[in-house]
């Protein structure tokens, strides 16, 4: 048989190499699996957070809506008591009119008598009093007002008729010092004032 040998071949042993193997591949997937469950956690706490703003931004424009509603209806509100008014104080108007058409107005007649500057108040024909002009006239002219039943509901046209070349200049003041207290004091009340002078 001369020097014929027969050859094993090469013997690898996989047995340590394929547990290596399979124990990388059990922990890239077991990996895998934990990182794909953190994005999935990560994107579900993205969506909640965004479906909270949505719903937060939502509930901001409701109330906005609300709020505008509620001024609309305020401006609403408003123009209808400003109509109101506005046709009151029309009605008020038109009827101190009608009075100084019937010759009820109210005229505050200044006139110099002997020396003395003196103050008549008169509606239409009927002459209600006579005041000196000085402390407390605003007082008395504001009983003769109230006694001619001017008050708050109603609107009534007045003047003041005087002569400048009789009439004292301070008597003047002191007059237009009660009117313009008057005109505070009732809101209706339309002053003029004549001066008869030439």
């Amino acid at each position: 048989m001369g020097g014929y040998r027969k050859s094993k071949g090469l013997v690898l042993e996989l047995t340590s190499l394929l547990d290596v193997i399979m124990i990388m591949l059990f922990w890239v997937m077991t990996n895998s699996s934990a990182s794909a469950a953190d994005a999935q956690d990560s994107a579900d706490k993205k969506v909640k957070e965004a479906q909270a703003r949505v719903a937060a931004a939502e509930e901001r424009i409701e109330q906005q809506a609300r709020d505008y509603d509620a001024q609309i209806e305020q401006i609403k509100e408003r123009a209808i008591q400003q109509e109101e008014r506005l046709n009151g104080d029309a009605a008020k108007n038109q009827q101190a009119i009608n009075d100084f058409s019937d010759g009820l107005l109210i005229t505050l007649n200044v006139k110099n008598d002997n020396g003395t500057d003196t103050l008549t108040v008169s509606r239409g024909e009927d002459q209600l009093s006579s005041y000196s002009i000085g402390e407390g006239l605003f007082d008395q002219l504001d009983l003769a007002f109230v006694s001619l039943g001017v008050n708050d509901d109603t609107a009534a046209l007045a003047a003041v008729i005087y002569d400048g070349d009789q009439v004292l200049y301070k008597d003047i003041s002191a007059v237009r010092a009660a009117v313009t207290g008057l005109s505070q004091e009732h809101e209706n009340i339309y002053f003029t004032y004549i001066n008869t002078s030439k």
